[in-house]
């Protein structure tokens, strides 16, 4: 096992895969070692665990293999590049680039404007320098500072809406919206699914995922969400990227979305998993600095750039422990910066025991940010102690902030929310006689044929598995709300 543990200091990208001899139990997993693979898997030493002395390798060998050189391929090997970014690697718009194919899965490679490959390719394909970062595509077309709207024309992606009449619209592609898709075609309703930034919300930047129903060795949210994505095409739900909605509205017919540029969308009945933002920390020295060494959310598409460098996390739950191992990959030190006095407050065991494990994290219990230093770019933070307010200076060069989130729902008018903005759905709600006779359906908001799912609904449970469970049910309540007065 040591062994084991000792080759990613060696190369971080080597998947570890531990071999252990059949037992009696004639299982995929060992029982008799159950405990060994359970610890090794806990602390993060090994990648993958399956038994040797199989009779049918068809079976217990080759699907296994196939799935871990897919992954390891995808996270490493070369690829068949979409398009080529050119920009100033600290440049805020570089960033938010980067982060939009990331996050969408479409492979790309970012080059420093100010490299030889990189005046090569502004040579090759005429392009501005005044006007960086310039997306360059496979064909040799290039957009100067595109929008996402752009982007997603680029690529062929569908921004508008085929139609203007549908059962179903569903605003958000997270975990949450893409489970009702995946339902709601797979039922014959006509579906939409309007996505303003990228599949699969918040969840799809999560590093690894280890406690998901069925998959076993973990999958990326990333990878879980382009899968849902697939999925829900294939079954019939259409999608249309780029264009926020703005308004909703109920009409005789039932529900109007109204889209920023002035498209407005008629269905039925309509689901809301628009989910949350990350909090900001307040403080006008980090807001100078986001997207230049502050990073709002996961390290997905930064934490190869941070390769032997310092840096930090702020949060105490699943989503900040799951950064700071992805981090600890690439960078030399990663701090975990939390307020409160124990990480069992807000994480679950399984990243406890792997952060413990992992010798570049440490952890700063009792701690908060009160300043960052930098002036083209994040060069280090201030930190300080809870209880004795002693101040000290950490050198960084990237600082990702994760302390909870906040939902964006101003924009629904007509919807009760509760103080923090979160949507009030079925039990919550406050009845209103002049809208509807009947107490809501689960999952129903005070707007009839209006339902909320995932973290944008008051109560509802932050995982990623809880969120696709609440997609998937509220279609069921969406078919009883049709079937009311003969919808």
């Amino acid at each position: 096992m040591r062994l084991l543990e000792d080759v990613h200091a060696v190369d971080k990208r080597a998947t570890r895969i531990l071999t252990l001899a059949m037992d009696a139990s004639h299982t995929r997993i060992p029982l008799g070692r159950l405990d060994v693979v359970q610890r090794a898997t806990a602390l993060g030493q090994i990648d993958a665990a399956w038994v040797k002395g199989w009779e049918t390798p068809e079976d217990w060998l080759y699907p296994q293999m196939q799935e871990v050189l897919t992954t390891w391929t995808r996270l490493n090997g070369p690829q068949h590049l979409v398009y080529r970014i050119v920009g100033e690697p600290w440049a805020p718009r570089s960033h938010a680039l980067r982060e939009l194919l990331a996050r969408n899965g479409v492979p790309f490679e970012f080059v420093a404007a100010d490299t030889a490959t990189g005046q090569e390719l502004i040579r090759q394909h005429s392009v501005d320098v005044g006007r960086l970062p310039a997306l360059i595509h496979h064909d040799g077309t290039v957009l100067h500072d595109p929008t996402g709207d752009e982007v997603a024309g680029s690529h062929g992606i569908a921004t508008r809406p085929s139609r203007t009449d549908y059962d179903l619209v569903v605003v958000g592609a997270g975990p949450a919206g893409l489970a009702a898709a995946v339902f709601a075609a797979s039922e014959g309703l006509r579906t939409l699914v309007l996505e303003s930034h990228a599949i699969g919300g918040q969840a799809g930047t999560s590093s690894m995922i280890r406690n998901y129903l069925g998959f076993v060795r973990g999958i990326s949210g990333g990878e879980l969400a382009h899968r849902a994505w697939e999925q829900a095409l294939l079954l019939g739900a259409e999608f249309a990227f780029a264009h926020p909605a703005s308004g909703v509205s109920r009409h005789e017919r039932g529900v109007d979305l109204h889209l920023e540029g002035g498209l407005t969308v008629s269905s039925r009945a309509a689901i809301l998993a628009t989910g949350v933002s990350y909090r900001s920390l307040g403080l006008a020295a980090l807001d100078r600095l986001a997207g230049v060494g502050v990073f709002y959310g996961a390290a997905g598409v930064e934490a190869a750039a941070l390769t032997s460098l310092p840096v930090a996390v702020v949060g105490g739950a699943n989503s900040a422990g799951q950064t700071a191992l992805h981090l600890a990959k690439y960078a030399s030190q990663v701090n975990l910066l939390i307020r409160g006095t124990s990480l069992a407050s807000g994480m679950s065991q399984y990243l406890i025991d792997q952060i413990k494990a992992t010798g570049n994290i440490s952890v700063r219990l009792g701690t908060r940010l009160v300043d960052a230093e930098g002036v083209v770019r994040l060069e280090g933070v201030v930190i300080e102690e809870t209880s004795s307010r002693e101040r000290t200076r950490l050198p960084l060069s990237g600082l990702f902030v994760m302390i909870g989130a906040e939902p964006h729902t101003a924009w629904m008018t007509g919807l009760q929310r509760d103080e923090r903005g979160f949507i009030l759905t079925d039990r919550d709600v406050v009845r209103n006689s002049a809208t509807t006779d009947r107490p809501p359906l689960p999952f129903e908001t005070s707007l009839p044929g209006v339902f909320a799912v995932g973290d944008v609904r008051r109560g509802s449970v932050k995982r990623v598995a809880g969120a696709v469970g609440e997609g998937s049910v509220a279609v069921g309540s969406v078919h009883e709300y049709l079937s009311l007065d003969g919808r």
